[in-house]
């Protein structure tokens, strides 16, 4: 009965010291719901593959040291592995681990305080392995956010170039566009014979021009103005040799033509050319707080006016200056008043006026 108590004894010693214990316990892989937020983190993925390889290492080091060399073999993760972030690298390295693991378990005991002394210095080489990655990781994020802010920055030079460029081709490309609707001040003298009589000062109008060429299909530049002028009449009567005296007229000419540009020059900084129009007018006065005196007057106008502007969309104005002939073919210019001697002036048909004026284009287009 003693015998059998030690044979039992022994044995169970026996089993103490021949069979290992795994110095590292390998947890359960991760469940489905679970591995989903692995794949949503680089930082917590490669820190799951990193603690698999350290067991991994401390399984394999706890074979070895008791003189056994393992079935399994060790893969270390490369860089590329600890980005992708596949699940299927996570259980490349689980597998890894829990093989060594069950290798473990097979083979007989060994020093454990040697073991854990040994996983320590692996635990500080793997801390350190862990902080070389981040800083890497951290000096290639650095590295790549300083690329794509020179990349930003060139893309946003090449951009303020395009559209500066682009701006400037935008003001050149007015050196072909049409004026469709443009707006003019004017300031016109008559400098025809008034017979002594009739004196004028410059008067001012305005002028409005719209592009008909898309409605009558021809000549591009076809334009109708419409004038309006207010001139400054005088009429002045010499009663003898020492005294006269003036009256003014309240005067109003309207002018409706066509016609349109005939350009003589073109450069990129200077457009040149000729305004034509021909059309009819209408005028009539009276003299000023008095219920005598009258005009009214009635024909055909034509007009030469040269311009020239800048072909920048930046300044959309022209100057001019011309001459303008008025003539009537059915009535002469008459200023009649209750003066004597002068209950009519007869003027004659036809009239010269110079004018000068700056034209504002509201709408230009290239098409």
């Amino acid at each position: 009965m003693k015998s059998l108590y030690f044979l039992f004894t022994f044995l169970f010693c026996s089993s103490l010291v021949y069979t290992a214990e795994p110095i590292v316990n390998i947890p359960n892989l991760p469940s489905n719901s679970e591995l989903e937020l692995y794949e949503e983190s680089e930082g917590i993925f490669a820190l799951k593959i990193l603690e698999l390889y350290k067991m991994s290492i401390a399984l394999e080091t706890q074979l070895r040291l008791n003189g056994i060399t393992p079935k399994t073999k060790i893969i270390q993760p490369t860089m590329e592995e600890l980005e992708d972030m596949d699940i299927k690298i996570l259980k490349k390295y689980f597998n890894i681990a829990i093989s060594l693991y069950n290798e473990v378990l097979k083979s007989p005991n060994s020093d454990r305080q040697e073991l854990l002394e040994t996983i320590n210095e692996l635990n500080y080489k793997l801390r350190d392995t862990i902080a070389i990655y981040t800083i890497e990781q951290g000096k290639i994020r650095n590295e790549l956010l300083d690329l794509m802010n020179k990349r930003l920055m060139e893309i946003e030079k090449n951009n303020s170039e395009n559209l500066e460029l682009a701006i400037n081709q935008n003001f050149l490309n007015c050196f072909d566009y049409k004026d469709w609707f443009s707006v003019a001040a004017i300031s016109k003298l008559f400098v025809s014979n008034g017979n002594d009589v009739l004196k004028n000062d410059p008067g001012i109008g305005v002028q409005v021009s719209l592009n008909l060429c898309r409605i009558i299909g021809f000549w591009e530049n076809f334009e109708v103005k419409y004038e309006y002028l207010a001139p400054k009449f005088f009429t002045e009567y010499k009663i003898n040799e020492r005294s006269s005296f003036r009256e003014q007229w309240n005067s109003n000419l309207n002018n409706v033509s066509g016609g349109g540009p005939l350009v003589i020059s073109k450069s990129p900084n200077f457009i040149q050319g000729l305004n034509v129009f021909a059309g009819y007018f209408w005028a009539n006065a009276n003299i000023y707080n008095s219920a005598s005196g009258s005009m009214n007057w009635e024909g055909a106008s034509i007009s030469f006016d040269y311009f020239m502007r800048s072909p920048s969309c930046k300044y959309p104005v022209e100057l001019f200056a011309g001459i303008a002939i008025y003539h009537s073919f059915s009535r002469n210019l008459i200023f009649s008043s209750n003066v004597n001697r002068y209950e009519v002036n007869d003027l004659g048909k036809t009239h010269l006026a110079v004018n000068i004026g700056l034209r504002y284009n509201i709408w230009r287009s290239p098409f």
